[in-house]
């Protein structure tokens, strides 16, 4: 409803003449007459009077509806979600920047603009996108009341401080964050029992082993003396053992997105024994990521089965490429290093399976 039909209605609820109403609020009746049929806006000093006459607040005088307007930020973030999850990050930031311009400084948008901004940098190395993360990351620290937008903005700040080497500053927001064992997951799994307490903690078991899984494959890195922490050879067992970790956890091979740290890990050893003329391993582990590779794309919400995550809720996943894992393998696979092994009718073979399913994430 127009604010000329609002003020109409709530002139005739009470009772009130456009020269009533102009003599209350010190202005014209012509005023009055211009604002019912939208020609004009009251002055922002008469929003106040207005409201305590009639007895509304300022969001019902001027036509706002709170409910839509959360609805109308929701269906905001969650389009611009369907896209940003599946590596179309341009275009998620196209929504995101219109809905801030509709709705400015709303910190639902600001927080899935910081995400937007962070992968954009790890995407593109650009650092504008890096300086955009921290200032949507601070925002929300300034604005935001919402525990789990600030405790996301932390996160992302102490990586981005990290990366534009405000290095005391990040130390100091991570420091500021409880220890893992009082965190929400941790205690509530010690005070759920039932079915809320197993499957409480089949999440903390899930998240432990993704942390352990990203540890495994980041733990090679240069130390203050300048070496690295491991030989080539090391990184190799410590790949085998990230491999031996998931295959334990999941012995039915229902991996999930474990596809995905299965598909990079198998890639990157195909690599380091193809470096090394171990054309036969190099076979085997590029024949191992493909497999995980159209695993991922064929079959990502299968149920699980495996023991310790059986009947878990898969939950949604993100990328931050477009492009799917088998394109993304066949794209690795054109490096030098794979030259001896390219003309190899298993290297064909493995090409071709892979073609069948390499493209574009679709958005659903």
């Amino acid at each position: 409803m127009s604010f000329g039909k609002i003020i109409k209605n709530l002139r005739r609820k009470h009772d009130m003449t456009q020269e009533h109403l102009a003599e209350i609020l010190s202005i014209s009746p012509q005023a009055i007459s211009r604002w019912e049929t939208d020609m004009a806006m009251p002055d922002i000093s008469l929003i106040a009077p207005l409201c305590n006459l009639f007895n509304i607040t300022s969001d019902e005088l001027l036509g706002i509806d709170l409910t839509r307007r959360q609805q109308t930020i929701s269906t905001i973030c969650d389009e611009a979600d369907k896209y940003s999850s599946r590596g179309y990050l341009e275009k998620a930031r196209e929504i995101l920047d219109d809905g801030l311009r509709k709705y400015p400084d709303n910190c639902d948008i600001i927080y899935n603009l910081m995400y937007v901004s962070s992968w954009q940098k790890d995407v593109t190395g650009d650092r504008k996108y890096l300086e955009e993360a921290i200032k949507w990351g601070e925002k929300i620290l300034e604005r935001s009341t919402v525990d789990h937008q600030r405790h996301s903005a932390i996160q992302v700040l102490c990586f981005s401080y990290r990366d534009v080497g405000r290095l005391d500053e990040a130390v100091k927001m991570a420091e500021s964050m409880p220890y893992m064992a009082v965190s929400q997951e941790m205690l509530l799994s010690s005070i759920y029992s039932g079915d809320k307490g197993y499957a409480s903690k089949q999440s903390n078991a899930a998240t432990l082993l993704q942390f352990l899984s990203n540890s495994l494959f980041s733990m090679q890195t240069k130390l203050d003396s300048g070496e690295m922490a491991y030989t080539p050879e090391e990184n190799a067992a410590l790949r085998d053992k990230r491999i031996a970790l998931l295959d334990l956890f999941f012995e039915n091979g229902d991996f999930g997105f474990y596809h995905t740290h299965l598909c990079d890990t198998h890639r990157d050893q195909a690599f380091y024994y193809a470096k090394n003329s171990d054309d036969e391993k190099a076979l085997k582990h590029l024949q191992s990521a493909a497999e995980h590779a159209i695993k991922f794309i064929t079959s990502i919400n299968e149920e699980c089965t495996s023991l310790v995550f059986r009947g878990i809720e898969r939950g949604n996943w993100a990328t931050g490429d477009s492009d799917n894992e088998a394109k993304k393998l066949l794209d690795k696979m054109a490096n030098r290093v794979f030259d001896k092994i390219r003309t190899t009718e298993e290297f064909i073979r493995i090409q071709k399976q892979l073609s069948e399913y390499s493209g574009k994430w679709s958005i659903e």
